[in-house]
C-alpha cells in the first residue's frame, strides 16, 4: 500500500475493515507509534491486540504524548452494544501529529458483507490521506436481503437489484464505481482491497473484477490489491 510515516487512512466499505485495522496496527507497531481508532462505531479489541487504550476525551492528548512504540486504541465512550464511538475531526486534528501512523475505520457495515450507503456515510478524515475500500469477493451470490446486506435498499438502488436477487460480478462493479458507491467521499489516495479471495474461485472472479475496473474505470483508483486478509496472501 506504500504506506508511508505520518499517513492517515481511513478504511471503508464491508467484509473485513476492522480485521485490516488491526492487521496494519500489528504490522507496524514494533517500530512506530499506531493510533487505532473510528469515526463511526467498532467492537472493543480483546486485549492482545493493542498497548494503550483511552476512552477519556480528556486524556486523549496526555496518552499520545507517551513515548512508547505500539498499538493506541482511542474512543469517545463504549455504548450500549460494547462499541467504541468515534472521534470526530477536532479531536483527531489535536493528537495526530503524536503518531507515526493513524488508521480509521470510517464505515460501518453491522458485520454485513456488504451495503448501500446512507447519505451520511462514510465518515472520513478530511486530513485522509490514502482511502482503503474493502470489498468481500464472497458476497458474490449471496441474495440481497438485510440479512446480507448492510442497508440493502439503497444496495439495490445502486445494483438495480430486486430483494432476492442473487448478488452478481456486475452487482460488485457498481459497487465499486457508483457515484455514491465505495469510495463516495474518499480523500486522498484511492486503493481498492478485495479481500476473502480465499479459493480458486473467489481469486478468478476477483481477477475479473479487477481486469472489469483496469479496462473501463482505469481512473477510479490508484491501486488494486486481490487476498485474504485472515490468510496473509495478497497480489497487486
Amino acid at each position: 500500500m506504500d504506506l508511508k510515516e505520518k499517513d492517515i487512512v481511513s478504511i471503508v466499505g464491508a467484509g473485513g475493515k476492522t480485521s485490516l485495522l488491526f492487521y496494519l496496527g500489528k504490522k507496524l507497531k514494533q517500530n512506530h507509534k499506531v493510533l487505532l481508532t473510528t469515526t463511526t462505531k467498532i467492537y472493543i479489541p480483546q486485549k492482545h491486540q493493542y498497548d494503550f487504550m483511552c476512552i477519556d476525551e480528556n486524556e486523549f492528548l496526555k496518552v499520545s504524548k507517551k513515548n512508547q512504540k505500539g498499538i493506541y486504541v482511542y474512543g469517545t465512550k463504549v455504548n450500549g452494544e460494547n462499541k467504541l464511538t468515534g472521534l470526530k475531526e477536532e479531536q483527531l486534528k489535536r493528537i495526530r501529529n503524536h503518531f507515526d501512523y493513524i488508521f480509521i475505520e470510517a464505515d460501518g457495515a453491522k458485520e454485513k458483507q456488504i451495503k448501500g450507503w446512507s447519505e451520511t456515510e462514510p465518515v472520513v478524515y478530511g486530513k485522509t490521506k490514502k482511502t482503503i475500500g474493502v470489498l468481500d469477493i464472497q458476497a458474490l451470490g449471496l441474495k440481497v436481503s438485510e440479512k446480507n446486506v448492510h442497508r440493502s435498499e439503497l444496495f439495490c438502488k445502486m445494483t438495480e437489484l430486486r430483494e432476492g436477487d442473487p448478488i452478481t460480478l456486475e452487482a460488485l462493479l457498481k459497487v465499486i464505481v457508483h457515484p455514491k458507491g465505495l469510495f463516495k467521499n474518499a480523500k486522498g489516495e484511492k486503493i481498492l482491497l478485495i479481500n476473502k479471495g480465499d479459493d480458486l474461485y473467489h481469486l478468478d472472479k476477483a481477477e475479473q473484477l479487477k481486469n472489469e475496473i483496469n479496462k473501463f474505470y482505469a481512473k477510479l483508483s490508484d491501486k488494486i490489491i486481490i487476498g485474504s486478509i485472515k490468510n496473509n496472501k495478497y497480489e497487486y
